[in-house]
């Protein structure tokens, strides 16, 4: 979430003071009106000596931070007969600086509101308070009205920057309207380009979770290309390669998370095995599997059932099937659900011709049950009996086998073998003994 407290309140508040009445001296009038002001034709009045002299000496109490004497000072002010509207303003201005220095926003705003209640206020004081007010309404969570006023403000602001445009995008994100908060973001971007400004990284995330929040991830994986670009670091990378991911394309994800491993940038368990599983379906076992055994012996990535899973996957692909033994026997002994790891490693035995193994590891994935192929497990566990030339057991696992359609057929072929093979050792034994 963005914090409401982002926006801060002009720092210019410690010159309000000395800067209070410079748009506006007694006998400055018609000359200080700047450009702006007279195109706008505001016909502002004067303000009166008695009156400058009253809100100078509140001033100078509130130099001496003397608050008292200057709330005095400004009430003495404020029970004057026949105060014009700059005088008025200028009064409730000063209310305004004092109350938000005591940190009392409400009394600061409402001051402030009577101010723009003034008619015909010298332009720079308007959009000044204008501006003020939308960051304190925005401070207190009124974002409704602080985007309100903002677009006053916009409306008599000349050549706005950068800032304010985000400021507007800043109220869309926190009344949730992330469509509407693109349109803003972006022209601030726009602006700063054109005025040969900084950009920001914190607008680019802005636009960025505009777009997230939106599900409009095409524009996700641009903005944070951009932002890869002159803000390269790790969280933008992953975040890259995940959005990728969400959009089918795994060459670019792998392409990224390969760079962030290379760099250093990938310290955790979970985005080590994230790109190991890259890595397999990539057609690049071994990669994989030295990763995930790395990360398992210093400790980087949980030693679970399903990592060591991951790894002797890895092994068998790269037809290590030796190397494969450990993690899988590992895993198997981790999960007591099914028998699909004991049938992978009984697998594994027959392929290093460990018949013994092989038939254990089978017989235990039959025990534990819930396999998607019990017959194969039958099938394995039968060709292994049968190469220690145990023949009766062997059949017995063909039977068995034979029940699934989907290996009836090889199994009757072992069943036949198989008698054929004992029907010659028997016959051998038989000649041998005469």
């Amino acid at each position: 979430m963005i914090n409401s407290r982002l926006v801060s309140i002009p720092a210019g508040f410690a010159l309000a003071l000395s800067l209070l009445f410079a748009t506006h001296l007694p006998a400055q009038d018609a000359e200080g009106e700047s450009a702006a002001a007279q195109q706008q034709t505001r016909k502002t009045p004067a303000m009166r000596e008695r009156v400058y002299q009253r809100l100078s000496t509140a001033q100078e109490c509130a130099e001496m931070e003397d608050m008292e004497c200057a709330m005095e000072t400004l009430e003495r002010v404020r029970n004057m007969n026949g105060l014009n509207s700059y005088e008025i303003a200028q009064m409730w201005n000063f209310y305004a600086f004092i109350y938000f220095g005591q940190d009392n926003y409400d009394e600061a705003m409402r001051a402030y509101e009577m101010v723009l209640a003034q008619p015909d206020l010298p332009l720079g004081m308007d959009t000044n308070v204008r501006y003020t007010l939308t960051q304190l309404y925005f401070q207190q969570e009124r974002y409704q009205e602080s985007v309100d006023m903002l677009d006053s403000w916009f409306a008599i602001s000349e050549d706005p920057g950068p800032e304010a445009y985000v400021l507007k995008a800043q109220i869309f994100y926190q009344l949730e309207d992330y469509q509407a908060g693109i349109e803003p973001i972006r022209t601030a971007l726009e602006v700063a380009a054109a005025k040969g400004q900084e950009l920001r990284e914190n607008w680019y995330r802005l636009l960025n979770v505009f777009y997230y929040e939106l599900e409009d991830y095409p524009n996700v994986i641009e903005v944070l290309g951009t932002i890869i670009n002159i803000w390269p670091k790790e969280e933008y990378f992953t975040q890259l390669s995940a959005m990728y991911g969400l959009e089918g394309n795994d060459a670019a994800q792998l392409g990224l998370y390969e760079t962030a491993f290379e760099a250093g940038w990938l310290d955790q368990g979970t985005e080590l095995v994230q790109l190991s599983q890259l890595l397999l379906q990539a057609d690049a076992p071994i990669k994989a599997a030295y990763i995930m055994e790395a990360g398992l012996e210093d400790g980087t990535i949980e030693s679970n059932e399903v990592n060591f899973r991951v790894l002797a996957q890895a092994y068998q692909l790269a037809q290590e099937d030796e190397k494969a033994i450990s993690p899988l026997r590992r895993a198997a002994d981790l999960t007591t659900e099914n028998g699909e790891l004991d049938l992978r490693l009984a697998q594994s035995y027959q392929n290093l011709l460990q018949w013994e193994d092989c038939v254990a590891s089978g017989r235990d994935a039959l025990d534990k049950g819930e396999l998607r192929r019990e017959d194969q497990a039958y099938m394995i566990v039968g060709a292994c009996l049968f190469e220690q030339q145990e023949y009766g057991a062997a059949r017995t696992a063909f039977n068995s086998a034979a029940e699934d359609t989907r290996s009836r057929s090889a199994a009757n072929s072992w069943v036949t073998f198989v008698d054929a093979e004992e029907t010659r050792e028997n016959e051998l034994a038989a000649a041998l003994a005469r």
